[in-house]
């Protein structure tokens, strides 16, 4: 859980966003607004020249980001790109949780580095359409 819902329900919970620190924390603000996630976007999608569509600050729907991006990639690739929007939602959260819960320090390039490793092992683990996106090595 965010911070929104864990204060709903009277929980402990940080006062801004654990990445950033400028806003309150809810899952649209991780996923889309938050200066961090969208560095990381910013550096996963540039590869494939996807720099347009990178989320900006006031984009508040994480789905809507995500269909308007599919829109724009050749029929061959929407499933890799799936898979890739995926992966760079579960790596940013696993690091929010890494700041929450295990005291770790925000930044870009580790969660970079992450998503590179969990990346390759995607692809080793069969994601032929994420491999067929030549990115190994470029995120």
């Amino acid at each position: 859980w965010t911070s929104d819902r864990l204060a709903k329900r009277g929980l402990p919970h940080p006062d801004k966003c654990p990445l950033c620190d400028q806003e309150d924390e809810t899952v649209q603000h991780l996923l889309t607004s938050c200066v961090v996630a969208r560095q990381v976007w910013f550096r996963v999608l540039a590869p494939m020249n996807l720099v347009e569509t990178v989320l900006r600050q006031h984009e508040r729907s994480f789905a809507d980001w995500w269909h308007k991006t599919i829109r724009r990639v050749t029929k061959e690739h929407k499933k890799g790109v799936n898979s890739l929007i995926t992966l760079g939602a579960w790596v940013i959260w696993k690091h929010r949780n890494a700041c929450v819960f295990e005291g770790a320090s925000p930044s870009v390039n580790s969660i970079l580095r992450e998503l590179n490793d969990e990346h390759s092992l995607w692809c080793f683990a069969g994601a032929k359409k994420l491999q067929n996106l030549g990115l190994s090595g470029t995120i």
